[in-house]
């Protein structure tokens, strides 16, 4: 296999990672806003049901401290996990080797062209490095995850790891 094709096949297999990720992401993160704003809602109509209905308000407002206490459990997750964050940062390393990849597919359609694979591979590292490296550097500087720094269940991760 050339190395045009190995790169090729690299950037490919990045590009779905990273989408794959970033989408997974995405919908994390819509589906803990949903589950928020709707939690939040409920447990406002609730209140003004217990108004309502004063002859079931202790099993209302059992429903309000448990829905509250769903929405704490909820942000909280959503604040250790951090997918909008994550979403946003596997998108744009995403794009970034979408458009080594189409650098690649358009230096290489010519013949007369040279291409330089090897100069394409280490912008691809590169892009891959820095995208590790900022990830780590925002789990580092946010106080909430300090104490989980060595856990990188979430960033994104380079071609070796």
């Amino acid at each position: 296999m050339s190395k045009h094709d190995r790169l090729l096949a690299e950037l490919d297999d990045q590009i779905g990672r990273f989408d794959d990720e970033s989408t997974g992401h995405k919908n994390m993160y819509r589906v803990f806003r949903y589950l928020v704003f709707t939690l939040t809602a409920s447990s406002t109509a609730l209140a003004s049901l217990s108004l309502s209905f004063p002859e079931m308000q202790t099993a209302i407002s059992l429903s309000i401290v448990v829905i509250t206490a769903t929405v704490g459990v909820v942000t909280s997750i959503e604040g250790l996990r951090k997918p909008g964050e994550l979403w946003v940062h596997e998108r744009a390393t995403f794009y970034n080797l979408k458009d080594i990849r189409r650098e690649l597919e358009f230096r290489s359609a010519d013949d007369e062209s040279t291409v330089s694979v090897d100069e394409l591979f280490d912008r691809m590292q590169a892009v891959l490095g820095a995208a590790g490296e900022k990830w780590r550097r925002q789990i580092v500087s946010d106080p909430s995850k300090t104490a989980q720094a060595g856990d990188t269940t979430d960033a994104p991760q380079t071609p070796n790891g």
